[in-house]
């Protein structure tokens, strides 16, 4: 049975998600008022937030699981689906839209990165065997060990020096898996050792501070910077600088919300399980490039408006997107993905099963190669 706490999360990160799109993807002024330009930075800072928190979701889950082929071919066919549907519906509606290199990403949204997300979500699923495997031979001691030292080479040095040579989307999704896992651990007893173990600092600070505390820092420097910016003429970073999945006040947030979430013991919700089940496809509607291109610039004339309705709307036009996106993707649950499962089970079933079996035998002990 889903966790519906945890869904509940899932759906709360893909509104924190949107909320970044319509701050980053927006038409805004070049040179608006500070208060304005302030508003719409603060709007950015959950997308990466929520990055982290579905992460650490699939390794909270995973890392003590098995990879199954559904799950994977469902992500993939999800992707293709909208990818391929959206394409067709901007080419007869608006082909001045689909550009040569938005038609070369919608024809191979996988391969192509057309979802950055999806291709580094669908490469850690593909993954996560071998990283199960690693994070079983570590003793509590040892994953420990392991959070400190990513955190210190991928995270707080990153964050201090500006320089990240090890990181890219990928790796990160790799350490953020395997803490997920190590969350679990706590919540089941284990206790972190290392001085330098992120999920150590965040339970002595206290989830709900350490979450509202970081919240607070990257807010305050976006208008530090912002301000610094234009009467210093300061360029050395940009006030989303703190903003980025990897950055220590974002990490740490999210590792707050997450474990808030996680001790919240909430009655089982069908509501909000189903909801959770369409936060893939409300990203795959509202982020699809062609989309985007169409969706963002109609939302330019709340800018004159001042701070306080550009915070407004941009929360109000997050959970429209997600209402909207959610209905959509449930008809195409309800309509297409579970008849083509059933069919796939009927017609499918052994070889499914044999597959299955397969990917869940790799990393298990003792498992050789059939």
């Amino acid at each position: 049975m889903r966790s519906s706490n945890i869904e509940l999360l899932r759906i709360v990160s893909m509104v924190l998600i949107v909320m970044f799109h319509f701050s980053v993807h927006g038409s805004w002024p070049a040179e608006g008022p500070l208060a304005s330009d302030i508003a719409v930075e603060c709007l950015s800072f959950g997308g990466k937030l929520g990055v982290n928190c579905f992460v650490l979701i699939t390794g909270y889950f995973m890392v003590s699981g098995r990879l199954r082929l559904a799950s994977l071919l469902r992500v993939v066919l999800e992707t293709w689906f909208y990818s391929f549907a959206l394409l067709g519906i901007f080419l007869i509606a608006d082909p001045t839209l689909v550009t040569e290199e938005k038609l070369r990403r919608a024809l191979t949204p996988i391969a192509s990165g057309e979802y950055w997300f999806v291709t580094c979500y669908l490469a850690l699923m593909v993954a996560s065997p071998s990283l199960n495997v690693l994070y079983r031979h570590l003793s509590p001691a040892g994953r420990s060990r392991l959070a400190a030292a990513g955190f210190v080479a991928i995270s707080l040095l990153p964050t201090l020096t500006t320089f990240n040579p090890i990181g890219n989307d990928l790796v990160w999704f790799f350490y953020l898996y395997l803490i997920g896992g190590w969350l679990r651990e706590q919540r089941d007893g284990a206790r972190p050792q290392c001085v330098l173990d992120p999920t150590r600092i965040v339970g002595h600070w206290g989830a709900e501070r350490t979450f509202a505390g970081c919240v607070l820092v990257v807010w305050a420097s976006m208008a530090a910077i912002g301000w610094a910016r234009r009467e210093l003429g300061f360029d050395f970073v940009g006030p989303d600088y703190l903003i980025w999945q990897y950055m220590v006040p974002t990490f740490f947030a999210a590792i707050g919300l997450f474990r808030i979430f996680a001790a919240w013991e909430m009655p089982c919700s069908p509501w909000v399980n189903m909801l959770a089940k369409t936060a893939l496809g409300v990203y795959l509607i509202h982020d699809n490039p062609i989309v985007r291109a169409w969706l963002w610039p109609h939302l330019a004339w709340v800018y004159p408006l001042g701070p306080a309705a550009i915070i407004a709307f941009g929360l109000g036009s997050a959970l429209a997107v997600f209402a909207l996106g959610s209905l959509i993707d449930y008809g195409r649950i309800a309509l297409l993905e579970r008849p083509f499962f059933r069919w796939l089970e009927r017609s499918w079933g052994p070889q499914m099963q044999k597959a299955g079996a397969w990917l869940a035998d790799i990393g298990q002990p003792g498992a050789r190669p059939s």
